[in-house]
């Protein structure tokens, strides 16, 4: 997974386990600085007497239960984390808690999200019997937005838990509320309360202004493709941060469709790698520029709510099938023509032959793709 994006996870997990005990001395105590909560008054829920306070960041705001005590961040030493707010007097060997971190770069929830369950998985330490409820979509800021959510025993207190997690990428940082409930406590406020706390999440205007969302979206509309198909296409795969990061850092380039960009794409390559490295270990290349050529086994071609995409399977001259993900038509090239693609590698995998057997493939995010 991204290093960039680590502390996120960590930091939740941290949080996560300030209040192992029941005492108020295992908890977390008001913070030091100055209280940012608003004079709005508490608003009661549906779930019988939860109420909810909103704290005001800087360029955002999120509410939390009016019971719970403001955590003292600067423990953590860690300036991503903006707030947090744990309850004071825990049912069971866990104490309920939710923060926020807010980081800079570019990135969508699905990444982030599948970024964060490849960690957790591994993470044996901190999550025992780790498993994912869901993943889903939010029409929420421009439909950027995200929900992830888990279960896992906390193996120092036994104790289960529920951590929800809303994944909202905007203005060039990733904003990241999280939740964390024990296994009663979530059922016991009930579904609909927890969408309606993480949800509660409003980033400011004035914060919103200082990105155009036009730009982002045309910035990131490749990376953000790639960022769905991949794990549509195969099971528990996901676009590598190295290889998002390169698609939007050269947007322009994917695709490449005027002169200009073409001859870009071109000087990009490295001519040193081949699909010989590409099959040995794709993770070095993952954010090189390469270039491929071979005869087209098959192209198809699907009209989408953001275009025609391409899918182009080649085999090169050492027998090795390159699928090439192309954004925009290809043209006159039909099964059968060689051609030649430039692109980022992007995974590594395998699939089942019709015929029986498995093929081991590489996927590129093509930048041009030209008939030989």
């Amino acid at each position: 997974m991204s290093k960039k994006f680590l502390p996120i996870l960590l930091l939740s997990l941290a949080l996560s386990a300030c209040g192992q005990g029941n005492s108020n001395s295992d908890v977390a105590t008001t913070s030091t600085a100055e209280s940012k909560e608003t004079s709005t008054p508490v608003v009661t829920t549906a779930a019988d007497s939860l109420q909810f306070k909103t704290y005001n960041g800087e360029g955002f705001s999120f509410d939390y239960p009016s019971t719970w005590n403001e955590y003292d961040v600067s423990n953590y030493n860690q300036p991503t984390i903006k707030a947090s707010f744990v309850d004071p007097a825990p049912k069971v060997q866990f104490a309920d808690n939710i923060n926020i971190t807010v980081q800079d770069g570019v990135t969508t929830s699905k990444v982030a999200a599948d970024s964060a369950v490849a960690y957790y998985k591994q993470d044996t330490t901190n999550m025992k019997d780790f498993k994912t409820k869901g993943y889903e979509s939010s029409p929420n800021f421009n439909n950027t937005a995200g929900i992830l959510e888990v279960e896992y025993t906390q193996p120092q207190s036994g104790v289960a838990v529920v951590l929800t997690q809303y994944i909202v990428p905007q203005n060039q940082k990733l904003y990241t509320v999280s939740l964390s409930l024990s296994k009663d406590s979530y059922y016991s406020i009930g579904k609909e309360t927890v969408d309606q706390m993480v949800n509660s999440l409003k980033i400011d205007a004035v914060s919103q202004a200082n990105a155009p969302a036009s730009s982002v979206t045309q910035n990131t509309k490749t990376a953000d493709a790639m960022s769905n198909i991949i794990p549509n296409l195969v099971e528990n795969e996901s676009l590598d941060e190295k290889t998002y990061q390169y698609i939007v850092e050269h947007h322009e380039l994917f695709p490449a469709v005027t002169p200009a960009t073409k001859n870009a794409a071109k000087a990009a390559v490295d001519s040193k790698i081949t699909t010989r490295h590409l099959f040995k270990n794709i993770t070095p290349y993952l954010n090189k520029m390469v270039k491929v050529s071979g005869q087209v086994v098959q192209v198809q071609e699907e009209e989408t709510d953001i275009g025609t995409i391409a899918n182009v399977h080649i085999m090169d001259d050492n027998g090795n099938s390159i699928i090439g993900i192309y954004m925009g038509s290809t043209g006159d090239i039909l099964d059968g023509d060689r051609v030649t693609l430039r692109g980022v590698p992007s995974l590594s995998y395998s699939f089942q032959n019709v015929g029986g057997g498995t093929t081991l493939a590489i996927m590129l995010t093509v930048s041009t793709i030209q008939k030989n």
